[in-house]
Order: C-alpha cells, then sequence, then structure tokens
C-alpha cells in the first residue's frame, strides 16, 4: 500500500519560547549572525496527521518523539534551486519533511526550542520518490553531479511575486522529522533557478540584451543584471577625481530579464562623467547573511578612473561613447585592417606591455612601459618596435600581450618605478630592493581580473582620463598593425581577483552567489589557485565572457586571444566564443565566410572534478582551438615546471645534453633501466633520449593523435606519462612552443643543465636549436618575447611581481640580463634553487657576448624566414601531414638527431620543393645521416642559410644520400 506522507504544519508562535517540542537550532548564514528580533514561527507536527491545531495539554495525545536536540549551526548553501519548483540536495534524508523559507531581510535562525526568527514565509515541499531520474532529460543532462541527490518539489508552485520576492531574500530549506523536529536546513544556491528563470536557453532576451552602457543619438542608457537585488540605483560623478556622486537616481527592473535601466535626459554626461551602481541585495557572504548596500563599478564597463588600492571604493566607470572621436587615435578609422590567418600561418611573439619599453632607452620617458611605447609615431625610431618590424619581415604574425584589461593589484594613482641599485652575479641586494618595492612598483603581470572590458590604467599616460586609456590602448593596435603584426589579447576567465565582499569583488556584490563555481558547500572555488574559479558554465557569466570579447574584437580591433586556465571553462563556452568573435571579423572584413576565423588558444591542462566537457588538451581536438603543447616543451628543454633544486640539473633534456653531454661526466646508459622521469615506467638512459625526440618528432607533425610516428606506434599511441603523447586531430590546434612567461626562461633552464664547461657560445647555439623545432613545427610556433636574443630573467622561476628589473628586455642584443642577481626570494621555486642556481650565476664564463646575442637574433630570423618560404611548413590538415611529413630516423635513433623529410607531391602544401629535410642536431659533435633514397637527387641548402649570417650551418654537407650536420646545428635542405 502507499505510504502517507504527513505535511508539517507552521503555527504562529508569539511570544513564549519555552515550548516543550524538541527541535534542533539551526542557522542560516555563512558565519556567526545577530538573530533579529521580529514575528516569529513554530514548527510542530499536525495533529491528526493532517490538519488541526497540536493537542491541548491533558487531551491523552502521546507526546511527540524524535531526535534529541543538537544544537546545529549550518554555514553552507548544500541545496541547489535547479528549476523554478525544483532543489536537490546531495545527501539529505529522502523520508524528513521539507519546507522553503523565506526571510526578505536576511538572519533566518531557528532555535534550540523550535523558535524561528528572521522568517517572512515557508512553502511545502516533498520529496520526489522517483528522484532525478524524472526530471526533464535537459536538466538530467546539465546537472549530471546531482544524479544521487535528493530531490524536492514545491508542492505548490510559487507565483512571480512569491518569487520575485524569494529571490531577493534569503532562501533555506528546512528539514523536519516526521514529528516536527527541525533536523537540519541549508541555504541555496541559486544559480541555476537564475538562468532557469531568465535563460532558459542560453539564447533569451536576456543573453542578447546589451548591458552596460549603450548610446542613441548620444545620451546614455545604463543596464545591470541584478535580478536578485532589491533596488540599484545610479551614482553619477562630475569628473574622475570626485568622491561623491553629484546625481543619484534609482533605476527600474524589468522582471522579465532581471535588468534594472536608466536613460539620461541628455547628452550631458556622455564623455565627461563617471558612475557607479548601488545595489541593495541579500548577501551570504556579508556578515550575519544580510541585506547589504553595495556601491560598485559596472562589470560591463569600458573605462574607469583610477584604481586607487588607499580608496578602491572609489573605482568608477566611465560613461564614454566608443563610437566618439575622442576615443580614437588618429588614423584609426582609415587602417587597413589585416586579414585573419589560419593558425598555421601565424608565428607568435609574447610580450608584456611594461616589459617591452621598460629597459628601452629610446622610448619617450611619457610612453615607457605604457601602451603608447608600441604607437606608430614609435615604429620607425625605438629599438623595441625596431626589432618586431624585423620580425614581422621575417615571418611572425602576431604579438601576444600579457593581460591588458584593467587588473587589480596596481595602485594606478600612486604606483612608482623603483631605482633598483643592481647586483651581480647571485648577489642579494638587488632582489631585497625588489621586494620591498613590490607592493608599491608598477608591475605585475596582471593576471588578477577586476573589470573585463576595460583597458589597464597603469599602463595609459592618464589613468585617470578614461577616455586617454581606450584611445591609446587603439594607438598601439594601428601601431602593430603598421608593422605588419595582429596583436593577441591574454585574457583571464577562469578567476577573477576576489569573490564575495571584498572590495576587489565586483559580481559578487552585485548578483552573490552567482558568477562563480561552488562547491558542495556554496563557498568558491579555487582550482585555478590564483583566485575564485568563474563559473561560464553559468549563462550569464558565458554572456559576460562573449560580450567583453567581441567588445575587444569588434571595437578595438584585436585579432585573436589566448585564454589562462582555458581548461577551467567549458568546451561549448569556447565553441560559442569561436563563433560569436568569427562573426565579428566577418562583420568588419577581416574575415571571408570560407577563411580562417579569429585563433583562439589556451593552457589546456588536465582538470578533474568538473561537472562539464571541460576545455582541456584531450576535448579539444577537431575544434581548431589550439591548446599548449607540453609534451614537445618538456622533451626539448628536459624535466618539468615543477622541477626544483637539484632536479633542475638532473633532469637534461633533447637540446642540453641528455644521454649525449650528461652534465655529471658520465657516459650515456644504454644497459640499466634505471630512469623513471621519462615516462610512466623505468628505462635506461638512451631509451628515455629516444622517447623524448619521439615526442618531439609526434609535436613537430602537428602532435596529432593519428599521425604513424612508425610502423607501430602512432601520436595517441606513444607514450606521456600514461596520457598520449599526440592529442590533436588538426595542425592549428598544436601549439609549439619551448618557453613562455611562466617558470624560467628558456636560457636560464638550460643554464642549469648542460655541463658547466660548456661554452656560453654553444648554449647560445643550443638555444637556437630549441627554438628552431618550434619555428619550423606543423601547427602554431609560439615563443616568449626575447628568447630570440637569449633572453635571461638572472633564473628567475615566477617572475609575475618580479619588477622591471628581473623582466628587462635588452633589445640593443649588448646583454640579456643574465646574472644581475638572485631572483627575488619570496616567489615561485627561487629560493628553493638558491643553492643550485648560485655558483651559475657567479661564473662569469657563462654570460653570452653581444655577438653570441647578435648570432642567434639572425639565425632565429632566418628559421621565421624558411618557414615563410613554403607552407610546407605550414600545412592545414592531418591528411596533409600523414600524407607528406615522415621521420627517416625512427628506423634508427641516433643521440641528440631528429631527422624530419616533408614531401613535396601534391596534396604538401605549395610543393615549392620536390621535398624537404631538415635535421636537428643537438648534440655536441657533428652527425650524419643516410637516406638511401637521395643517392641520387640534386640537394642543396636551403638558400635562407646558404645566404644567412650563420657561417658555421654553411658547412652542413649533402653527398650522395648522406647528410650531415654541424653540432648544435639546425640544418634545412631542399630537394630541387
Amino acid at each position: 500500500m502507499k505510504k502517507k506522507t504527513i505535511q508539517p504544519c507552521v503555527h504562529l508562535y508569539s511570544g513564549d519560547s519555552s515550548s516543550n517540542q524538541l527541535f534542533h537550532e539551526i542557522s542560516f548564514h555563512r558565519i556567526a549572525i545577530t538573530v533579529l528580533a521580529s514575528a516569529t514561527l513554530l514548527l510542530s507536527a499536525c495533529g491528526g496527521g493532517g490538519g488541526g491545531a497540536p493537542a491541548a495539554s491533558g487531551s491523552g495525545a502521546s507526546t511527540p518523539t524524535g531526535p534529541t536536540p543538537v544544537a546545529i549551526s549550518f554555514n553552507a548553501s548544500k541545496a541547489i534551486w535547479l528549476t523554478s519548483d525544483t532543489v536537490v540536495w546531495p545527501n539529505a534524508s529522502t523520508t524528513a519533511q521539507y519546507q522553503l523559507t523565506i526571510a526578505n531581510a536576511g538572519g533566518l535562525a531557528v532555535n534550540s526550542s523550535g523558535v524561528m526568527s528572521g522568517n517572512s514565509a515557508q512553502y511545502p515541499m516533498s520529496v520526489v520518490t522517483a528522484g532525478f531520474s524524472s526530471l526533464p532529460a535537459s536538466v538530467q543532462a546539465q546537472y549530471p553531479q546531482y544524479a544521487n541527490a535528493t530531490v524536492l518539489k514545491l508542492t505548490t508552485p510559487l507565483t512571480a511575486a512569491q518569487m520575485a520576492s524569494a529571490l531577493s531574500g534569503e532562501m533555506a530549506v528546512i528539514q523536519t522529522a516526521s514529528n516536527g523536529v527541525a533536523t537540519d536546513g541549508t541555504q541555496l544556491q541559486i544559480a541555476p533557478l537564475l538562468d532557469n528563470l531568465y535563460s532558459p536557453t542560453k539564447q533569451s532576451a536576456t543573453q542578447t540584451s546589451s548591458l552596460g552602457v549603450t548610446f542613441s543619438a548620444g545620451i546614455p542608457t545604463f543596464s545591470l543584471w541584478a535580478p536578485t537585488a532589491k533596488s540599484v540605483a545610479l551614482n553619477v560623478y562630475p569628473t574622475a577625481t570626485a568622491t561623491t556622486p553629484s546625481t543619484t537616481v534609482p533605476m527600474s527592473l524589468n522582471a522579465a530579464t532581471g535588468i534594472w535601466t536608466y536613460t539620461a535626459s541628455d547628452t550631458s554626461w556622455t564623455n565627461t562623467a563617471y558612475y557607479s551602481y548601488t545595489v541593495n541585495v541579500y548577501s551570504p557572504y556579508a556578515a550575519g547573511g544580510t541585506v547589504v548596500t553595495n556601491t560598485v563599478a559596472d562589470p560591463y564597463a569600458v573605462s574607469m578612473n583610477a584604481l586607487d588600492l588607499t580608496n578602491p571604493g572609489n573605482h568608477h566607470s566611465m560613461v564614454l561613447n566608443l563610437a566618439d572621436p575622442v576615443t580614437m587615435p588618429s588614423g584609426w578609422t582609415t587602417q587597413n585592417l589585416p586579414a585573419t590567418l589560419d593558425g598555421t600561418d601565424s608565428a607568435i611573439y609574447e610580450l608584456h606591455v611594461r616589459d617591452f619599453s621598460s629597459g628601452d632607452a629610446s622610448v619617450a620617458a611619457a610612453s615607457v612601459g605604457r601602451f603608447e611605447a608600441f604607437s606608430p609615431a614609435n615604429a620607425t625610431t625605438t629599438n623595441g618596435m625596431l626589432h618586431l618590424a624585423t620580425l614581422a619581415r621575417a615571418g611572425l604574425t602576431h604579438v601576444h600581450l600579457l593581460p591588458a584589461a584593467e587588473f587589480a593589484s596596481i595602485d594606478q594613482l600612486h604606483c612608482a618605478s623603483p631605482s633598483i641599485a643592481p647586483s651581480v652575479g647571485a648577489g642579494l641586494n638587488a632582489q631585497q630592493a625588489v621586494v620591498a618595492s613590490q607592493n608599491s612598483d608598477c608591475f605585475n603581470w596582471g593576471y588578477d581580473p577586476l573589470v573585463y572590458g576595460a583597458p589597464q590604467g597603469s599602463y595609459s599616460s592618464n589613468a585617470n582620463d578614461g577616455a586617454a586609456r581606450v584611445r591609446e590602448f587603439r594607438d598601439m593596435v594601428l601601431g602593430l598593425h603598421t608593422i605588419g603584426l595582429r596583436v593577441i589579447m591574454d585574457v583571464v576567465y577562469n578567476h577573477t581577483a576576489a569573490a564575495g565582499q571584498n572590495t576587489n569583488s565586483i559580481l559578487d556584490q552585485i548578483v552573490p552567489g552567482y558568477y562563480y563555481r561552488l562547491d558542495a558547500n556554496g563557498n568558491p572555488t579555487s582550482v585555478s589557485g590564483a583566485g575564485p574559479d568563474l563559473a561560464t558554465e553559468n549563462a550569464m557569466t558565458e554572456k559576460l565572457m562573449i560580450d567583453t570579447l567581441a567588445r575587444w574584437a569588434g571595437q578595438y580591433k584585436v585579432d585573436g586571444f589566448r585564454f589562462d586556465i582555458m581548461s577551467l571553462t567549458p568546451k561549448q563556452v569556447m565553441l560559442d566564443v569561436q563563433s560569436a568573435l568569427n562573426q565579428v571579423a566577418l562583420s568588419d572584413g577581416r574575415r571571408t565566410a570560407t577563411g580562417p576565423g579569429v585563433y583562439l588558444y589556451g593552457e589546456g591542462w588536465t582538470q578533474t572534478g568538473l561537472n562539464f566537457v571541460n576545455a582541456q588538451q584531450s576535448a579539444m581536438s577537431g575544434t581548431g582551438i589550439g591548446t599548449f603543447n607540453d609534451r614537445l616543451r618538456d622533451a626539448v628543454r628536459g624535466g618539468s615546471p615543477f622541477d626544483s633544486g637539484g632536479s633542475m640539473v638532473s633532469h637534461q633534456g633533447f637540446i642540453n645534453g641528455l644521454c649525449y653531454d650528461n652534465n655529471d661526466g658520465s657516459g650515456c646508459n644504454t644497459t640499466t633501466a634505471n630512469v623513471s622521469g621519462c615516462s610512466s615506467g623505468s628505462m635506461t638512459q638512451q631509451q628515455c633520449l629516444f622517447l623524448l625526440q619521439s615526442r618531439i618528432s609526434v609535436g613537430l607533425a602537428g602532435n596529432l593523435s593519428t599521425f604513424q610516428l612508425n610502423a607501430t606506434t602512432s601520436g595517441a599511441k606513444l607514450d606521456y606519462f600514461g596520457l598520449p603523447t599526440g592529442y590533436t586531430a588538426m595542425p592549428q590546434e598544436n601549439v609549439a612552443y619551448v618557453s613562455v612567461h611562466d617558470n624560467e626562461t628558456l636560457f636560464d633552464l638550460s643554464q642549469y643543465k648542460h655541463p658547466v664547461a660548456t661554452s656560453a657560445s654553444d648554449r647560445a647555439r643550443a638555444q637556437t636549436v630549441g627554438l628552431s623545432l618550434v619555428a619550423l613545427a606543423q601547427g602554431v610556433p609560439f615563443f616568449q618575447g626575447g628568447d630570440d636574443m637569449l633572453r635571461s630573467k638572472s633564473m628567475d622561476s615566477n617572475s609575475y611581481n618580479s619588477g622591471d628589473y628581473f623582466n628587462l628586455i635588452d633589445w640593443t642584443g649588448r646583454g640579456n640580463n643574465w646574472a644581475v642577481g638572485a631572483p627575488p626570494q619570496n616567489t615561485g621555486n627561487n629560493a628553493a634553487n638558491l643553492a643550485v642556481m648560485t655558483p651559475l650565476l657567479n661564473n662569469v664564463a657563462l654570460a653570452p657576448a653581444s655577438a653570441d646575442i647578435s648570432s642567434a637574433t639572425l639565425a632565429f630570423q632566418d628559421f621565421l624566414k624558411i618557414r615563410q618560404d613554403t607552407t610546407m611548413f605550414r600545412l592545414k590538415t592531418a591528411a596533409a601531414i600523414s600524407n607528406c611529413v615522415s621521420f627517416p630516423d625512427q628506423s634508427s635513433q641516433q643521440a641528440g638527431l631528429i631527422v624530419m623529410r616533408i614531401s613535396g607531391a601534391s596534396g604538401c602544401g605549395d610543393s615549392k620543393y620536390k621535398s624537404v629535410i631538415v635535421l636537428f642536431n643537438a648534440n655536441k659533435i657533428a652527425q650524419s645521416f643516410t637516406i638511401p633514397f637521395y643517392a641520387g637527387a640534386t640537394v642543396q641548402l636551403h638558400p635562407v642559410q646558404r645566404n644567412g649570417s650563420d657561417s658555421i650551418v654553411k658547412t652542413a654537407g649533402f653527398n650522395t644520400g648522406v647528410f650531415t650536420v654541424p653540432a648544435r646545428t639546425t640544418a634545412v635542405f631542399v630537394q630541387i
């Protein structure tokens, strides 16, 4: 028979709290609260099991029994409100009774006597005995993590008015036993509900509405999505420095969209005034879990006044129309926009805005460290711009800029560039001075985003002029376009600087609990390790991401984007981004309907514990979105980014001596399987080297999963610590690199790994071999700015806050910033590495001469020219690579040598040559390799190298099928 469900009743209770009913005490907040003095409710069991009042004392009715009362304080949001009538609560009882409880002003509590305070309304709920499987398929697919959760349904759906009231207050679910004893309670996570109400298909009116400030005939309209707010007001400030608004006006709510709006009466605010929003909203993050009044910047702001860390609450958005001339540099509207490129036709050079000019004496003082250092006015005059122009002529196509949207770590009003007395060798004085200035200088990488759609103020000539930073950012883009380079922005949509009620939190002060990924207790996660994780799987977070990216692409003509820790973002969101940005490029003429799209790439490191298909390496195959190839990186340079101390030395790689030039003086171990750092098992040192060479070869072939490296091994079957080496389906998904802003520079890493006796000139040549592996790989070559000039950060393993001193780039080539003191001891692995790095930094013989830097620079440019010379190095499809690329050395591997052949048959790019043969010789000795097929062929060194600056590569030879290549040299041969 069907079991009858006994529903709890709610009785008004008006004073005496000495009831003989036994209840648990429940508090609904994240930190201790003060119970509000207000009307109270008493929970009890219903008389007769279905209705009526509690039995009178002495009536003969039995006294309810139940759990022994225990004071319980819940500081979590464990239940999740999925749809308008459905809540799930993992691990909750399926036999208890439940009620949705609302406290309009917050401060909800139930004490041990059963007295509830702060509540405004209660709505009975029932357990869905069929559980999660009874929910609509779309809900099950979207929230599979709740498959085993207890499902609760509102007995009667809420009216629109009841729902609005619930959303604007504190919401909790109270669990009671059948006798009415309150046994548990929790607040609610509401992001799924908000998506269900305001964007059920993620393409509703809300999803396509324009947020932020928009203009019609110059008159601004302000729009803010804040569906849980009780009220929102617009504050207008007459100037950037004003701290008190001249006008405060209430905004109007569109209940259907959750958007508050206000339209000005005229144009008087446009391009002069600044604004903020005052949001009256319940926040579970506020002390006491109450309604708070937050004054915040617009998350959609196009520009800001200066961020003053002594008064961060005075950070205001500007009423700025990006279509007006005040925001445009000379020549902006008449420039010829560069066409979009296929990823494989790209070559990318990573720079930080300050790094580019902080050490360039040829840049005017007013432009040092700022956007204007890249302006067209500097295109033919400054050392940095001249170097970039030279690289562009050689074949470089893109400059990747580290985060240049508004971030939280720099005081834009008070920061100053310190004068650091230089150290030499491993001296500690310089790093001490840098550490002392870390919170007051103007340097930071900027991976702590604050406002996603506004240019960074510290890179502007006047951070308090919102129009200036926009104009100067555009001038930077124009300057790079002028010298033939496209612009890529490094963007950070995986986390923000802060959440909750923190002064650096914007999103959570507007819609608390919506924008961030929450754990089982309702607290923001921080898988990124850099801040609270954004929940881009939520509709309006995705909208913020897409809208601001579209602004950078459309209004600033940015040509591509790199995504920090992209693997914390859903794959589908990245595909949505790709589609939106391709449409932007199509609309302004940079892209044709059948041409390549805007190139996107990012960090695709493997993640676990996410509840969606995320944008990690293994999932992005076939999307055309690139991920950084750590397989090739680690094999080329040795070890991994997680090494420290002695392992920095012992973990040698392909270019710095593994097996063929061991830094401990030993010979290559070919017999004993005692090396465990190369694969999932142990192997000999020679086997380790040959495995690394095979991984590099797969990387040279686009890192394709299907590429047949040899008769028995495909890219997917080649081991990478239990994962496949090859994971791409298209070459443009392979971002080939050996160095990036993170960790040590390539030069510094190899300083650890080469035998100490290795000369500075040989170290320089070894680095060039490493860069040639990137330049000539099928896929997308990516270089850290300055690596072509042997850039050093004096062994800094994490220079994000190491100031201009350790991040300097010398565009003159007279030095490379090596051994300018031990790096800051408060970051990265610098302290752990100090004992190992000290003798190296103190060894004057390890410093490269200017001639070494020049040779490396010119050789790098030659490899860019070779890549640009023929599309045989830039094949577009997996089929073309599989048919055209091979590695003859796989049948007989040699230590420190990789041999790549590209056929010139039909379908192999432009087939400019009958074939191309590349010998990458990292070994300290010259090597030969025989390919009998070429015995009667006409083969010669590539014209670029024949006529180039490297006299050593010119000694490479070919004779009746035998190729010879000098030590530490990459030689490119062509069959004609």
